[in-house]
This record gives structure tokens, sequence and C-alpha cells, in this order.
């Protein structure tokens, strides 16, 4: 199933994480313009069109068709990075004559590795799973791959001229259990043959080059951390934080019931993240060693949960802060077009630089101490 992460779901996915963390329920009555038929959309899919592409860029391409079919069409923003040349992207001369919309838009669309969904009477453009696991943007040479095994009926001589590299950790014999699943996986192209068994076995494939990759889907799982993100919140619930940064990393983040009711209400309720250019694995991170949580990779979520930090006082729940992130090392890189920035614990550090670190933050608190002090009253005349 294609990856769509709009605005509306990832609201609707933080009100339902809300609900079910917190315990609360409500009933309210809403009175909203009833949604246009579904037909409407599907009799302008059928409509005839001509479309002539000559080196357009694709949102060029869909603002076209758009206009010519009366039709909505986007280009969801994650599918962008996976564009050999992000929006600037152009297409192959197609010209298609006397055709309908729902056949254009593979004509148009399979050569990049895209496909579309219909979705609140709109269509929008996204990622096909394959090309989206590859995490970064895909070569020319690459993509045309992935089409021709979209294009091929799978058969099992067709499989054994195809180069695999499996990445399954543990003594198993990937290749024999991959081609088993295959033989009882019924007929189709080479993509959905593969897709059909590595599902069932709880792997994931993607192009790679010249070949296809297997591993396992919490390899995948946690590869997806490694996404880079800027992230800003300010007293926003922790849960709706966790839900966002799992977004963006493209995995579902998962809670063990009544976690949040574990942690300080300021907390749980109104949590400050601040971070530019860094990984989910490392917002990750940072909030776990703040709050006292963890996180496991799992092979259908990354799965948050209470640390052994978390322990109980008073009949109430204390978060013990054990070992917070101190500093912050950037490294940039030789040509100067990117930097990478590694969080530091107490306890990565040696002792010298420990007692350099407490000596220097000492000698700061003095001097603001000093900056802040008021200012010794004048004295008063004949006194």
């Amino acid at each position: 199933m294609t990856n769509f992460r709009s605005h509306k779901l990832g609201l609707a996915r933080v009100a339902l994480f809300s609900l079910a963390v917190f315990g609360i329920c409500f009933i309210e009555s809403v009175h909203a313009q009833p949604a246009p038929a579904a037909a409407d959309i599907g009799a302008r899919l059928d409509a005839k069109l001509d479309v002539t592409i000559r080196g357009m860029e694709i949102e060029n391409v869909l603002a076209d068709l758009a206009k010519q079919s009366g039709v909505d069409i986007t280009l969801d923003e994650d599918a962008v990075e996976t564009l050999p040349w992000g929006k600037q992207t152009k297409l192959s001369d197609v010209t298609i004559a006397n055709s309908t919309l729902r056949a254009a838009l593979p004509q148009v669309l399979e050569p990049l590795g895209l496909t579309y969904i219909v979705r609140d009477n709109k269509i929008v453009v996204t990622a096909t799973d394959p090309l989206e696991r590859m995490r970064r943007r895909p070569t020319w040479d690459e993509l045309k791959r992935l089409k021709e095994l979209r294009e091929k009926d799978y058969s099992p001589e067709a499989f054994a001229a195809l180069k695999v590299q499996y990445r399954i950790t543990g003594k198993v014999d990937a290749k024999a259990m991959l081609q088993h699943q295959l033989d009882i996986s019924g007929r189709g192209t080479m993509s959905d043959m593969l897709e059909t068994a590595t599902k069932a076995l709880n792997w994931v494939w993607y192009i790679e080059d010249d070949h296809v990759v297997v591993r396992t889907l919490e390899a995948q799982n946690a590869a997806q951390l490694s996404r880079q993100v800027s992230v800003r919140y300010t007293n926003v619930p922790l849960a709706q934080i966790l839900s966002e940064l799992g977004d963006k990393a493209g995995v579902t983040i998962t809670f063990d019931p009544g976690m949040m009711l574990k942690l300080p209400p300021s907390t749980a309720q109104s949590y400050t993240l601040l971070l530019q250019s860094v990984s989910v694995k490392q917002a990750l991170e940072l909030i776990c060693a703040e709050t006292g949580l963890k996180y496991e990779v799992r092979p259908d979520s990354i799965h948050m949960s209470l640390s052994e930090a978390v322990t109980s006082e008073s009949g109430k729940a204390a978060v013990a802060r054990t070992s917070p992130y101190i500093a912050k090392i950037s490294v940039p890189s030789p040509d100067g077009t990117y930097s990478m920035e590694f969080l530091i614990r107490a306890e990565d550090l040696p002792p010298e630089i420990l007692e350099a670190r407490s000596q220097m933050l000492q000698e700061m608190i003095q001097k603001i101490r000093r900056d802040i002090a008021p200012a010794p009253s004048p004295a008063t005349p004949g006194k």
C-alpha cells in the first residue's frame, strides 16, 4: 500500500493518539457540507483529453492535466524527494491523443516510479513503495530498472537472472526462503511478486544500482529513522510530537497503553523540542533521555514505552532524568555543502573533559551573576 501522509491524516492521527493515550472520549455534533459524489471524479477520470509533453517539468505536466480534466491533482511533498531532480525533474516526450486521465496518468508517472491515489475527490501523486524505501533520490538507470520490474511478468527463469543482494542477518537461507514464497505467490509482474513474497516474510525490497536489495522490515524501519528533520515544538503534547516524528520518517510510532499518564503532566501535555537538521533517531534519543522513555524498533512500528528510569513515588509517577545530552559536535563536510551533528551524553566524555566542562560552567555562572547583580545605590550627600 502506498504510504501517503497528508496534513489532514496527520491531524486525525494526532487526535486519535490523544484520545487513546489520555483516555478522553467526547461526542461533538458537526455540521459539514456534504462531500462531492464519488462518481464525480470517476467520470472526470474517464473523460477524453489530449496530452503532449515536450521536456516539461513534472509539476507543469500535472497542472496541465488538472486544467484539462477539471480534477485537483497534487504532488505529495514526500514524493518530490524521490525524484532525480526534485521539482525540476522533466518527463520524456510523450503524446497521448484521445485518451482518458485514468489511462494517461500511468504513462506519465510510471517512468518516474510514481503512482497516484484518489482521496477527498482529488488525485494525490505519491512515490511507489520500492522507490520510497530507497530514502534518497534515484538515478535514471535505477528508475529504468524499477519500471522493467513493473512491466515484466514473473517467471523462475527471469528471477534467476535478476541480481539480488540479501541483507538478512541470522543463519537462514534467505535465497531459498524467498524462492519458496515466490513459488506459492501466484502470478504477476516481477515487482508485484517481489512485493507479495517479501511481505509474507516481513522483508522489503528496493533497487540499488544494478541489483535488488532484500532486507528485513525491522532493518528498514531502523534505516528510516536516519531521515534529517528540523522541528520547532513549544508546549505541545508529547504524543503529537512523537506521532509527527514518525510521519516524517515514514514509520508508525506506537505507545504502551497509559504510558503518558505515568509521565508528569508538564512533560506529557506541554513538551518543547527545538532541533535543527538532526535525524529522527537523534530526536527520539533526546526525548528518551529527557523523559525516561525508551523506544524499540519492531517489524511493524517504532514502539515507545517506559524505561527502567521511571519509578513510582507516593503513588505518583516520577521520572528520573538520567544520562542527558550535554554537548553537540558539528562536523562540516570537506566541501562545505553540509554538516553532521552529534549529540553527546555525559558518559560519552572522559573524566578530564567532564571536569573541564564543570569548571567552565562554574566560571560562566559566576560571570552571569556579576552581570545581573543590581548596581550599588549612589551615596546620599551629607551622609
